[in-house]
């Protein structure tokens, strides 16, 4: 029986080959119940055989999906093996979002999403983080905005009434001459609420350390410390020490405290370089001897350079700094600024 089947095979290997170049194929398939053929035929072993590109080339494939059942053919196929060989953003790039987030489920979809995942991914968290961060610092400005307009009105008030001269600069050709706000010396208004501002987070925070430290005490040892209420010079000693932390500390290592900072003020040595451990402890050393009348901060108001005598005496100078970012003027008062230029600290 071998033998039989090995002799028609012999023959059909003869006949074959020359009978297909004889026979018009397309003529023969028209004549034969195609499906008939596939049934009996292994499929795939015929796919394995052949160039399947250069056939997906030769057809028409918009007409073969027309007539394909898409579902079944779906419920077939490993839909991840298939993505995971495209190029999505190619793929994305062709389809119409629009419509097809139209005929989509979208709740459906996202209970399948890790959405924390797709959040980080897109970044949202910054961009709402950006965007939030934007907002409080545009309204800071404003607000410091306002308050450096009431500086430029009472300084500039100040030297007409001292008949004080506009000093011989070109702001067009001067590079040391600053037509913004940053770097222009510090106003009285501005100053006055940064003090105010270190007055209250000052308090707060000594105020805090005592409540705590009694407490503690009270916890441990068993019987009250003296209290605000009791008063006594140690307090007051504490309290000015503190003071002097605060101030100094901050000066070193940041050129500002949080009140200058949030009103956006800095404090520099009169070269414009960062003032010295030596240089702050004598400017906040001063800095009381103001309160008494107030005498001493009037150089601050009516010298151009606004130093008060604890700059003078530290060889300090407090100057605009909003930080990373220009400090604007109110523009009704830029003219104003481009009349009266004042030269940074040199």
């Amino acid at each position: 029986m071998s033998e039989d089947r090995g002799a028609v095979g012999r023959l059909m290997g003869a006949i074959v080959p020359r009978a297909v170049d004889a026979v018009d194929v397309g003529e023969v398939i028209e004549r034969v119940d195609v499906d008939a053929i596939i049934d009996r035929v292994d499929v795939d072993a015929i796919v394995a055989r052949v160039d399947v590109d250069a056939i997906v080339a030769r057809v028409d494939i918009d007409a073969i999906l027309a007539r394909v059942d898409m579902d079944a053919l779906m419920a077939r196929l490993d839909l991840n093996a298939v993505l995971d060989r495209l190029d999505l953003d190619d793929v994305l790039e062709r389809i119409d979002m629009n419509r097809l987030i139209g005929r989509v489920d979208l709740d459906r979809v996202l209970d399948g999403v890790d959405v924390r995942a797709l959040v980080a991914k897109a970044g949202i968290d910054d961009i709402v983080a950006e965007a939030t961060t934007g907002m409080a610092a545009r309204t800071l400005d404003l607000a410091r905005r306002q308050v450096l307009g009431v500086d430029l009105i009472l300084t500039g008030g100040v030297d007409r009434a001292l008949r004080r001269p506009r000093p011989e600069i070109d702001p067009e050709h001067d590079p040391d001459v600053r037509l913004s706000a940053s770097g222009r010396p510090a106003g009285p208004v501005a100053r006055g609420l940064a003090f105010a501002a270190d007055w209250a987070m000052v308090s707060v925070l000594f105020g805090l350390g005592v409540t705590l430290a009694s407490s503690l005490f009270n916890l441990f040892a068993g019987e009250a410390v003296i209290t605000f209420e009791d008063g006594g010079l140690s307090w007051a000693l504490g309290y000015l020490a503190w003071w002097f932390v605060y101030l100094w500390a901050s000066l070193v290592i940041a050129g500002r405290t949080f009140g200058k900072a949030l009103v956006g003020l800095r404090v520099v040595a009169v070269d414009g370089q960062p003032l010295s451990g030596r240089r702050a402890a004598l400017r906040v050393v001063v800095l009381p001897v103001g309160f008494v009348g107030g005498i001493a901060f009037v150089p601050g108001v009516v010298r151009r350079d606004r130093r008060a005598l604890h700059d003078l005496a530290a060889g300090s100078q407090e100057i605009i700094d909003w930080g990373g970012r220009a400090a604007g003027i109110p523009s009704a008062l830029d003219r104003w600024v481009r009349q009266h230029p004042t030269p940074t600290p040199t």
